[in-house]
């Protein structure tokens, strides 16, 4: 990525290199509180894996998984072993199915991204023509319609949405089948599921971000230059309104990722999510801290591949060297 910008100017290059050095801070932050919190609970993790290998284990026994899981070290000489191995790509082994933490992530990622993907395409399919319309007719019986239908969206829990959503499509009116992962047609009503609430947020603040920038002296400009109000709006306005939604939707790749576990289980997707709260449930540490880095990774994919969005369609931010909002 630096490659491909390196004749953009050296003002980009120290924009951009420090974006990603905060993002490296940030990555190692995630995952040294999620390997904090895992190794404090009140759940002796040693224990909890002795009662799945033995029905009532022994101190001894207890003591003994504890040493070989090197769970007896001080905590901070946990980490660092645990970073060291996964800069090399060993995530440990699963406590619960046997098999590497890796090679569980790579079987069950594909389902997860293929949920978010679909999720994504949604919010952008919904957020871009009905954050215009609500703009263009601010005030309008429409805009009145899509604020409270934004602001129900944004509050709804995703559990309860997907039960309803379930309960009609697959009950009442059986359209698709309760389990029936494999197909397009069974990603559909989980999808819209997950991407209700970001499509929400979204439209509110695509809305804004274009009324503020009708509002702003390049509009008055371009209408003195005699531009049609369709390219003012497509060319400009909406160009200029793009970087705060690209960010968002940067930062939303991660946060669905994690947020799919609920909507996982109740349309029985065996993704990542389903995954993750199995591991948390058995206090499966290698799987609960190998979930949370590639989560804490997609999320970081996410901002850097949005500010490189952002910096191609506004050419004054990479020139400034600056980041997205």
């Amino acid at each position: 990525m630096i490659i491909f910008f390196i004749g953009k100017g050296t003002d980009f290059m120290v924009g951009f290199l420090k974006r990603c050095i905060g993002l490296i801070i940030t990555l190692l932050g995630v995952t040294a509180l999620s390997f904090l919190m895992a190794n404090i609970s009140i759940v002796d993790p040693a224990e909890a894996y002795a009662r799945n290998v033995f029905l009532h284990p022994t101190e001894e026994q207890i003591v003994q998984i504890r040493t070989e899981m090197g769970l007896d070290r001080p905590l901070y000489q946990q980490y660092i072993q645990w970073l060291g191995s996964s800069l090399r790509g060993d995530l440990g082994v699963s406590l619960q199915t046997k098999n590497t933490v890796a090679s569980d992530i790579g079987q069950k990622l594909p389902i997860t991204m293929q949920l978010v993907g679909m999720s994504l395409l949604w919010v952008v399919v919904f957020t871009i023509p009905v954050a215009l319309i609500t703009a263009l007719r601010k005030n309008s019986w429409f805009d009145h319609v899509v604020r409270i239908a934004t602001i129900l969206g944004a509050s709804l829990p995703n559990f309860w949405l997907g039960f309803l959503v379930l309960l009609l499509f697959a009950v009442t009116f059986p359209i698709v089948k309760v389990v029936d992962y494999g197909n397009l047609m069974s990603l559909i009503l989980p999808s819209l599921v997950l991407a209700v609430p970001v499509a929400s947020i979204s439209i509110r603040l695509f809305r804004a971000t274009l009324l503020s920038n009708l509002n702003k002296d390049y509009v008055a400009y371009a209408k003195a230059r005699g531009l049609s109000n369709g390219r003012i709006v497509w060319v400009h306005v909406t160009r200029n309104s793009l970087p705060p939604l690209i960010m968002l939707f940067g930062q939303y790749m991660g946060h669905m990722i994690a947020g799919s576990a609920i909507v996982e289980s109740i349309f029985s997707l065996k993704g990542v999510g389903m995954y993750l709260i199995d591991a948390i449930m058995a206090r499966d540490l290698p799987t609960i801290n190998g979930c949370v880095l590639v989560i804490a990774l997609i999320f970081v994919f996410g901002r850097v591949l949005a500010d490189i969005v952002n910096w191609r369609l506004n050419p004054r931010m990479m020139d400034k060297g600056e980041g997205a909002l």
